[in-house]
Parts: C-alpha cells; sequence; structure tokens
C-alpha cells in the first residue's frame, strides 16, 4: 500500500478554521521515500512567539485564507518548499497553543525529495528525521507526549498535532511498526 493512500485513509478529508481571533495553519511536510521522513523547524530565539522551539512550518492566517492556503504559504516562505510540490492528503484535529491562545489548524502533505532552503529571519534550523523513528520516540510527560526529532525535544502544541497523527496509526494499523511494515 503507497504511503498516501495509508495516510489519506485515517486522516480528516475537510479542515475549516475555527473561528477565534488567532488562528493559524501549518504543514506536516511528510517526505516520500524508502523511510518516509518528517520536516520540522527551530525557531529563531529572536521571534515574539514560541522563539526557540520545535514547530512544524506555518503561521497566522491572512486575510481569506484557508488552512491549506496558509500552510501552504508559510511553508515556502519558511523552508522554500514550492506549495505546487506538495500533495496535500488530509488534516488533524485543530490544537491550540496555550500561552498565546492561537488555534492551529494542522494539513498533511507529502513532498518528493526537497531541497530545503531556510529563511534566517524566523528559522534556526531545519530538522529532518525518520518519521518511524520519530513517532517511536513517544514519551508521556507531566505536561503531555513529547518526541524527539533530529535530536531536539517536540513538545506543547507541535507534540500534541504528533501525538493526534501517532494515535491514529495505532487505532487504524495497530501499531507504529505494523503500519511502516505495510509500507514494505
Amino acid at each position: 500500500m503507497r504511503l498516501h493512500e495509508m495516510l489519506a485513509n485515517i486522516l480528516d478529508s475537510t479542515l475549516e478554521y475555527v473561528r477565534t481571533e488567532r488562528i493559524a495553519a501549518i504543514l506536516i511536510p511528510i517526505v516520500n521515500s524508502k523511510h518516509p521522513e518528517i520536516v520540522m523547524i527551530k525557531r529563531k530565539k529572536t521571534l515574539s512567539r514560541s522563539a526557540g522551539h520545535i514547530a512544524f512550518p506555518g503561521g497566522m492566517k491572512d486575510e481569506d485564507e484557508s488552512p491549506v492556503d496558509t500552510a501552504l504559504r508559510e511553508t515556502e516562505e519558511e523552508i522554500g518548499v514550492d506549495a505546487e510540490k506538495v500533495e496535500v492528503l488530509g488534516f488533524l484535529t485543530p490544537q491550540e497553543v496555550i500561552e498565546h491562545r492561537i488555534k492551529i489548524h494542522p494539513v498533511v502533505g507529502v513532498i518528493d525529495k526537497a531541497e530545503f532552503i531556510k529563511n534566517d529571519a524566523e528559522v534556526d534550523r531545519i530538522l529532518v528525521d525518520r518519521l518511524d523513528l520519530v513517532l517511536k520516540s513517544r514519551r508521556i510527560a507531566d505536561w503531555g507526549p513529547n518526541f524527539e526529532c533530529d535530536g531536539e525535544l517536540v513538545w506543547g502544541a507541535s507534540s500534541r498535532i504528533l501525538d493526534d497523527l501517532y494515535m491514529r496509526i495505532i487505532r487504524n494499523f495497530g501499531g507504529i511498526d505494523a503500519f511502516f511494515e505495510m509500507l514494505g
């Protein structure tokens, strides 16, 4: 079974912006390869929100944008992936960045191996790691689930988004290893 089909089957097929004052969208970029990879960013420490945090490429909604429009625009700005090279597969459950009251709308997309171009004003580092290893790094702490991506701790809203993907895989395939074995 193809990665695209397996993921699309466990994702939500629609996503509307939840009407709050502060709304954003992110892309969960998955690189389609023999060992699928996930792409995250380490935000610059000089940013006004979530400085230094590990996150997915994304940002605040511009006027009249859909979650897909926002996620793709911000991904192109932050890591240089052309929107036309992203195959959007579906959506995960919106999560809130509690300290800033921002509702994040997760969009899942697959890309072929790409050259990433870091936006030096916003991104300290682009993180690329095998998706199976990231999902299997899941740990539960007092503050909720956390993961490790390319040697960095993922916590907060980003970890809750990853945990949503993790739980959907567990419920539908019985385990992380079972999911990746089906990819063959």
